[in-house]
């Protein structure tokens, strides 16, 4: 009865304004890496993030391996890798996470490759690279892992190769067109996308805009895609409901040196780039994987150089809502507000809602008391999914219920805060 009380309660309160909610979407904070480290590839295995080697805070290289589980919030540490490894590449083919070179004392390339099995929780040397190199990238396509760029004694690379963990065997394929490391890449649409990174020229480090797209299948590159807004070395890319999303990065030039809050989203189908809500943190030397609908970014450097973050933040891109050529909308068929995530929640929770058109929306939080707390959106939305994160840090632990309104549709919802 006290329950149906609060709920009538809340139904006849007017929330206050508030401006509406990032579209270009949003960032959300989750507990961080228990080891702050830089330099290192994140990889999705089991629904887990696992974030693999990389520099410490002592500037040393690590062997470390933990694995975050976004639907418990919680950090396991797994086998630790078999040397101490940074700028390193990591993949993941049926079911095992493949290491793949990078540095392995001091700034001394690597050829050796390394196969971790989660039902053992450990490792096995596979067959080594046909080069030595750290700084690249690795990409899983087709059950195949591509090795594209890096660096080989201060001189960076054009080498694509391909290794088939079925057969333990390593293939020579058409070189990428420009030479480069600290690169990033990730797998689009059965194609490889390998964007930005950085180059020695005359004695400097040099960034680069260059966008390549690999064909597995005709063995071709092309160059045609636009690239992207800035030059970034050390940056993270991901991809996600058909889209490529860059972030991050470090830059050198004219004697300065910093680091991006980038967060840009690139569009096959109209060959743009746009900017979406800049990160909350700026990084370099980072890795970026999609679990669901979120894409994370773990620890890196906020400063150039050396130092060292655990901040661990997700990245919930606006989805697409239609196609260039008009081609059918992927339009929602009614209004849907769905459960937050996650519940229980200790600081922050993102609250997801779909719209089949325009419309006004707001949500607004209630305490048990019936009191507002927060008003998140009161403003007309387009159609499509939309993110709202509410940071509720300054209120008491506790439940909460969230009132969503949208046309004649109204909802009400628990949330629970607790440490």
């Amino acid at each position: 009865m006290a329950r149906f009380y609060v709920l009538l309660l809340i139904t006849l309160l007017v929330p206050l304004p508030v401006a509406g909610q990032n579209d270009m979407g949003t960032w959300i904070s989750r507990p961080a890496l228990p080891t702050p480290r830089q330099e290192m590839p994140h990889v999705m295995l089991n629904g887990e993030v696992y974030v693999l080697g990389g520099i410490n805070a002592a500037r040393s290289s690590s062997e470390l391996v933990e694995a975050y589980n976004p639907e418990t919030g919680q950090w396991s540490e797994k086998a630790s890798l078999p040397p101490t490894l940074h700028h390193l590449g990591a993949a993941v083919v049926d079911g095992k996470i493949y290491v793949i070179g990078g540095y392995i004392s001091g700034f001394s390339p690597t050829d050796r490759v390394f196969e971790y099995d989660p039902s053992t929780d450990g490792w096995t040397e596979k067959s080594a690279m046909p080069i030595r190199r750290g700084g690249h990238v690795a990409v899983t396509i087709n059950e195949k892992i591509y090795v594209v760029g890096g660096e080989q004694f201060g001189g960076a690379l054009t080498n694509n190769q391909v290794y088939d963990p079925a057969t333990d065997t390593w293939e020579e394929l058409a070189p990428m067109p420009s030479a480069r490391e600290h690169l990033a890449a990730a797998a689009l649409d059965g194609k490889m996308y390998v964007v930005g990174g950085r180059r020695r020229e005359g004695g400097f480090l040099n960034n680069v805009r260059t966008v390549e797209v690999y064909d597995p299948a005709t063995d071709t590159w092309d160059e045609s895609p636009a690239n992207l807004p800035i030059t970034s070395g050390g940056l993270a890319v991901a991809s996600l409901h058909g889209r490529l999303y860059a972030f991050g990065g470090e830059f050198f030039e004219d004697g300065d040196s910093g680091v991006y809050d980038l967060s840009v989203e690139y569009n096959p189908e109209t060959n743009t780039w746009r900017n979406l809500a800049p990160m909350p943190l700026p990084r370099h030397g980072i890795g970026a994987v999609a679990v669901a609908d979120t894409i994370f970014i773990i620890g890196g450097g906020p400063i150039a150089g050396f130092a060292t973050t655990g901040v661990n933040s997700g990245f919930i891109p606006p989805k697409p809502i239609g196609t260039a050529s008009g081609e059918e909308s992927l339009l929602p068929d009614g209004i849907s507000f769905l459960p937050n995530y996650p519940n229980p929640f200790q600081t922050s929770t993102t609250l997801t809602y779909s719209l089949p058109a325009q419309m006004h929306v707001r949500i607004t939080m209630y305490d048990l008391l019936g009191r507002a707390v927060a008003s998140l959106v009161n403003s007309s939305k387009v159609a499509g999914e939309h993110n709202v994160q509410w940071d509720a840090g300054g209120l008491p632990n506790g439940i909460y219920l969230v009132q969503f309104e949208a046309d004649n549709t109204i909802e009400t919802r628990m949330l629970i805060k607790q440490n």
